[in-house]
């Protein structure tokens, strides 16, 4: 699976033979960068954790970055990856409850998306596919998943606007949601275990793109 997600989006970029070319003032074609960076809510749950269901939540700061180009008028194919963090959430667990000081969450991943923009007013559509890791950091715990690429496990949508401040780079704002779930691995105590966990987010990030 790996592989075949690879081929296309490479063949993708042999076949838009103007990737690197911006024909166009105030137009979505040639080569596209989009950087965002922003604030959000995020959920972790981890499923029969030593018989009860461990949630995390809580403010999570978003990283992501796409590149890719245009292959139909205003329609965008690209290649994403990204990356959240939370720390010091609050804790929900039998036994245990409120906010934690020594509870970090990290979620990573990558994968290849779409975005359509409705012109001329900017506004813009995001779908991605995504392969997605956490990581949980508690004491003497420690849960990590790593990135398998025989599914896609997580999804971002989102919705935003941009305003162009030149020619080819425009500054915008995007609401977005996210999703992933997938199978971790935990040493809680010295004893190994295997759960499964999904993880939430929304939020608002803020971006710079050049296209």
């Amino acid at each position: 699976m790996k592989n075949i997600v690879f081929n296309l989006f490479c063949a993708f970029l042999l076949y838009n033979g103007s990737l690197f070319c911006q024909t166009g003032i105030h137009e979505h074609d040639g080569l596209f960068l989009r950087m965002l960076l922003g604030a959000g809510y995020a959920e972790l749950i981890e499923k029969n954790v030593m018989g009860s269901d461990l949630k995390f939540s809580g403010p999570t700061v978003p990283l992501r970055f796409q590149i890719g180009g245009e292959f139909l008028k205003n329609l965008i194919a690209y290649g994403e990856f990204g990356f959240a963090s939370q720390t010091n959430p609050e804790m929900e667990w039998p036994g245990h409850s409120g906010s934690t000081s020594d509870v970090s969450v990290s979620v990573g991943d990558l994968g290849i998306g779409i975005t359509y923009y409705m012109m001329p007013v900017n506004i813009y559509f995001s779908l991605s596919g995504l392969y997605s890791s956490v990581q949980l950091e508690y004491n003497n715990t420690k849960s990590e998943s790593e990135i398998e690429f025989d599914n896609i496990n997580g999804i971002n949508v989102m919705v935003g606007k941009e305003w162009w401040i030149g020619a080819q780079w425009a500054l915008g704002v995007t609401l977005y949601g996210y999703y992933s779930d997938m199978n971790v691995q935990a040493t809680i105590e010295g004893i190994n275990y295997e759960y499964f966990s999904r993880n939430y987010s929304i939020g608002v990030m803020f971006s710079a793109t050049y296209n």
